[in-house]
């Protein structure tokens, strides 16, 4: 179940907001019509959660192929580090599932559009056994527990990763809601709302702080103004929970346990992007974009 402490801490830490945690669903689905932050936990509620493990993907999807990064660092990207280790980090590689699970290498993830199940309004033909399942989500197609209508689905996908990775801080740029299924492993999420995007160092979607910025936020040191101004909500999600992030909100995202299984449901909010407030850029160092593409321009190469 979620517990509102995250990375180990033994108990609250002083700035950070536990994320609503609701005991039902009727509940969950309140936050969501109200466009807040909140976490199920209580029981499994669909089948996926429940069979989708490594044997089930072993068996019902291992030629798929799907894009492999490897960090030496376990980060996906941290803007302080160098060029050349930003590079490994964001170089990939093609291989079947069956190869990636093989490996079991600690700081791998699958990543990119290879893992959506979903997308465009179809069903991605690799996925469509994982997609039987998937489904139950929808109005359309589950029971009484369903939470979304499929008209107003975007994107379904899934992640798996080893053990010790992070990901850099950012918001979702379609501009989507996102229900987060944590399936196998546990991550440990800090988020912000979409306002705090002037003490994130923005660009574009991203934060371009280093990640000792949000590392320290974690276990309460609070060295500078810009982390002390901002509003940052945790959440540790373990196996059968359901986090929904709003539109907009930013996340920091870490991965733990040997193996990490995640699906995630964007959907429309229903609004126009006119009538949706984007958080805006707030870039004090133009040297940091310029080291990500070049950093990007060498993993292409290399």
């Amino acid at each position: 179940m979620a517990s509102s402490n995250s990375g180990g801490l033994a108990g609250p830490v002083p700035g950070l907001k536990p994320v609503r945690i609701a005991t039902s669903l009727a509940e969950f689905r309140e936050a969501i019509q109200q466009n807040t932050p909140c976490v199920y936990s209580k029981e499994a509620v669909f089948s996926f959660q429940k069979m989708l493990d490594e044997p089930w993907l072993r068996s019902h999807a291992g030629q798929s192929r799907v894009c492999m990064r490897a960090s030496p660092t376990g980060k996906f990207v941290d803007p302080s580090d160098g060029v050349f280790k930003i590079a490994k980090s964001l170089r990939s590689k093609h291989v079947s599932l069956k190869e990636f699970l093989d490996l079991k290498q600690a700081g791998t993830l699958l990543s990119g559009t290879d893992t959506y199940i979903f997308t465009k309004n179809a069903v991605v033909e690799q996925w469509s056994d994982l997609w039987h399942h998937a489904k139950e989500v929808l109005h359309e197609h589950g029971g009484e527990n369903a939470l979304i209508p499929q008209s107003r689905l975007s994107t379904v996908g899934f992640w798996l990763s080893r053990n010790g990775i992070q990901s850099m801080t950012h918001y979702d740029d379609s501009l989507a809601n996102n229900l987060n299924f944590q399936i196998k492993g546990k991550k440990e999420i800090l988020m912000f709302p979409p306002q705090d995007w002037e003490h994130l160092k923005t660009f574009k979607a991203m934060s371009m702080h280093p990640f000792s910025f949000f590392d320290d936020i974690k276990h309460g040191r609070l060295k500078s103004i810009h982390q002390q101004k901002c509003q940052p909500h945790v959440v540790e999600l373990k196996e059968g929970d359901i986090l929904f992030i709003p539109s907009r909100w930013f996340h920091f995202v870490e991965h733990v346990d040997d193996l990490n299984i995640n699906m995630t449901y964007w959907f429309k909010t229903g609004l126009s992007e006119k009538e949706m407030k984007k958080p805006k850029q707030s870039l004090r160092n133009v040297f940091i974009p310029l080291k990500l593409t070049v950093a990007f321009l060498l993993s292409y190469f290399s």
